[in-house]
This record gives structure tokens, C-alpha cells and sequence, in this order.
């Protein structure tokens, strides 16, 4: 048990909480210097916002601390313990025991979730109504516990009745991320944001231009109306296959010229002419695949280890709870070889207007999203997926 805790120590959570401090104590000096990209009002509150969602994040590490030690310790045999006494068959109740495990998870959470929100609120960013943060809380439960719930009974039936169930789970779950990004932009987000076709008939003509530059094939250009709940800017593109979408943030459209609208874009777009998007694929197969691999070999003898008791569920739980580890050492060099391609995707995003409208675009987004200008090395190396803003306008200018 001390083995693992350590482990979880030393190589998850003060790596964190170190490059959080390294992150907050950069912000804090680089706050009181000459702005840049931001004028003085946004440059001192995008400091403050950043500080502030940093001391929530170390906070956050020590609370994860806290639960694996509880989870690993006696949460997942008392879970199991519980569950197994007042619900009779071996395979309902695994399945009630991930379920209940899933709920508690996300009850956890949730104090984290309202201070975060709060936060954001506070900043201009936040702009739901109560009763849509009820009505967007209720159909999170309500696919979250389909979705789950199917998850669950394949994953438990598998690992019952193959004997290498950790390759076939893999499998399931690979294509099953697959699906869901066909799903998700025609049936699920629609449940949470209206999507309106583009009213801007010349900004299509040219979007439209773009695509067929890069052989991109859309089932539509929508404007989603992200200003109910958000301040941000963003602009993407979604689903695979025939359900392919470019989706515009109404706040995007607002704040950020027809010209930055197209390098921005031609960004993404820049993307899709690299193969960015199926690399990524291909790497989450890969990682899905290792964390499998890892369940199928080590996790039972864990649950040995660890005298952890509660059957294949307690398999599945481990590894939810100890999978972010690893995910966590290896992000450094996924968000190197991300960041790489940032660079070429700006170029092609450039090359479709100007230098100087993908500029003035990435400048008006940091502005309207107060995103901090400055980075610690280390907090940039680990977690950036994008490379800092001012790194971005050099490559641009040279």
C-alpha cells in the first residue's frame, strides 16, 4: 500500500502542486511588470484570474490526495462491501458498484465544480441562468447515466467471459470514442447549445472556399450560441465522417473580423491538411490501448497488493483512479509534438488571408478570453498544448 501511495505522491501530485507554485510565482512577478498583447486594465485582470484559478489547482491536488489515499485505503472495499450485501447477483451487482462508484465521483467533484464556476462568474466569463445550470445538470445525469451504464455492462461481460478481455474491452472502447464523435455533434450537443446555420452569406461563400482549398467536406457552417453561457471566443471543427460541422461561437463572430475569422480557420483547417486530427487519434489509440494492457497484466495483481476487494469492479475503479499517473508523465511530449503542430498549422492559417489577420485574431482572443500573456518554462513544457501566444506572433513575424 505505502508503495503506491508514494508513488502517487511523488511522481502525480507534488509534481503538480510544484509546477502550479512555479506558474503562480511567475504570474505574480511578470503582473507588476510593462504589459504587453493586453492593455493595463486586462493585463492585471487576466494576472488575477490566472493566480486565482492556480491556488484553486493546488488545493484541488491536495483534495485528490486525499481520496485516492481514502479510495485506495478502504473506499473501494467498503463500496464493494456495501453494494454486494444488498444487491443479489455477481454481475448486477459490479455493475451497481461502478455505477455508484461513478456518482460518487462526480459528487466529489462538485465543490470544485461550484468554486471554479463561481471563479468564472466573477471574471465575466460565467453567464448561465440558475435554471440552465439545473437544466444542463439534469441532461448531464441523465446521458452520463446511459452512456455509463452501457460502458459498464459491456466492459464487466467482457472481462466475465474472454480470457483477453483487456484487448477486447480496449477494442469496444476505442470505437465506442470513435462513435461518439459522430454522435455528439448531431444528437448531443444539440441538447445543450442551439446551432443555427450561418446568416453571413459572403463569410460562407468564402468558409466554404476554404474548405474545398484542403478537401474538406462539412454537412454544414453553424453559429452556436455560446454567449449564454460563456464570454469566451472559439471557433472548431467537429465529428468525423458525414458528421463534420464547422461551428462558430456567436462571440467569435461578434468581436473578431471576416479576415481573422478565415486565418483562424484556415488554423484549424491547417489541422486537417496535416493529418493533426487522425495522429491524435492514432495516439489516443495507442495510450487507450497501453492503460488496457496495464488492467489486463497488473491490476488484479494490485488489487492483491493493495488488499482491495470487489471482483472486476474493483479493477475498473483502480484503474480510473491511478490511469491519470501516467497520462500525466507522458503529457509533456504529446503537448511538444501539439505544439509543433500549432506552428504549421499558424503558417497555413496565415497563408490563407495574411500574417497580419492571424495575428490581430490571436491578440483579440487573448484580449476577449484574459488569457495571461506570461508562462513558467516548466508549467508550458508540461501542460501546453498550444505554444504562448508571444512564441506564436515571432514565428508568425520571421
Amino acid at each position: 500500500m505505502y508503495i503506491v501511495l508514494v508513488a502517487v505522491l511523488f511522481l502525480y501530485v507534488i509534481p503538480r502542486i510544484v509546477l502550479d507554485v512555479l506558474q503562480l510565482n511567475h504570474i505574480k512577478k511578470h503582473s507588476k511588470s510593462q504589459p504587453i498583447i493586453l492593455d493595463k486594465c486586462s493585463y492585471i485582470m487576466a494576472a488575477n484570474y490566472s493566480m486565482i484559478k492556480l491556488k484553486v489547482s493546488i488545493l484541488r491536488h491536495i483534495y485528490e490526495l486525499i481520496l485516492i489515499l481514502a479510495w485506495l485505503s478502504f473506499g473501494i472495499s467498503l463500496l464493494s462491501q456495501f453494494i454486494m450485501t444488498n444487491i443479489s447477483g455477481a454481475f448486477l451487482s459490479q455493475w451497481c458498484i461502478l455505477m455508484a462508484f461513478i456518482c460518487l465521483i462526480s459528487l466529489i467533484s462538485l465543490p470544485f465544480s461550484i468554486i471554479e464556476s463561481k471563479i468564472d462568474k466573477k471574471f465575466g466569463f460565467n453567464k448561465q441562468s440558475f435554471s440552465s445550470v439545473i437544466s444542463d445538470t439534469i441532461k448531464s445525469i441523465f446521458i452520463g447515466g446511459i452512456l455509463f451504464g452501457i460502458i459498464f455492462a459491456i466492459l464487466l461481460w467482457l472481462m466475465e467471459s474472454v480470457a483477453i478481455w483487456w484487448l477486447f474491452a480496449f477494442i469496444f472502447m476505442f470505437s465506442f470514442m470513435l462513435l461518439m464523435q459522430v454522435v455528439m455533434p448531431r444528437f448531443i450537443a444539440p441538447m445543450f447549445n442551439k446551432f443555427s446555420p450561418l446568416e453571413n452569406k459572403e463569410l460562407e461563400q468564402r468558409i466554404l472556399e476554404l474548405m474545398q482549398k484542403v478537401g474538406f467536406k462539412s454537412n454544414g457552417i453553424f453559429v452556436m450560441d455560446a454567449s449564454k453561457r460563456d464570454g469566451r471566443l472559439n471557433a472548431y471543427f467537429g465529428g468525423l465522417g458525414s458528421s463534420k460541422r464547422v461551428v462558430l461561437f456567436d462571440t467569435l463572430l461578434e468581436k473578431v473580423s471576416d479576415d481573422g475569422l478565415i486565418a483562424i480557420l484556415g488554423h484549424e483547417l491547417g489541422h486537417f491538411k496535416h493529418n493533426d486530427v487522425l495522429k491524435q487519434i492514432i495516439l489516443i489509440g495507442i495510450i487507450m490501448f497501453c492503460i488496457f494492457l496495464a488492467m489486463g497484466i497488473l491490476c488484479e495483481p494490485l488489487c492483491e497488493f493493495l488488499g482491495v476487494s470487489g471482483g472486476y469492479s474493483a479493477i475498473v475503479m483502480i484503474t480510473f483512479i491511478l490511469a491519470p499517473i501516467p497520462i500525466f508523465l507522458i503529457r509533456p511530449i504529446i503537448n511538444y509534438f501539439s505544439r509543433k503542430s500549432e506552428y504549421m498549422a499558424d503558417d497555413f492559417g496565415a497563408s490563407c488571408v495574411s500574417k497580419k489577420a492571424l495575428s490581430s485574431a490571436l491578440i483579440r482572443l487573448v484580449n476577449e478570453n484574459k488569457s495571461f500573456p506570461h508562462s513558467h518554462p516548466a508549467f508550458t513544457f508540461f501542460y501546453y498544448s498550444h505554444p504562448p501566444l508571444i512564441d506564436r506572433l515571432r514565428a508568425l513575424d520571421s
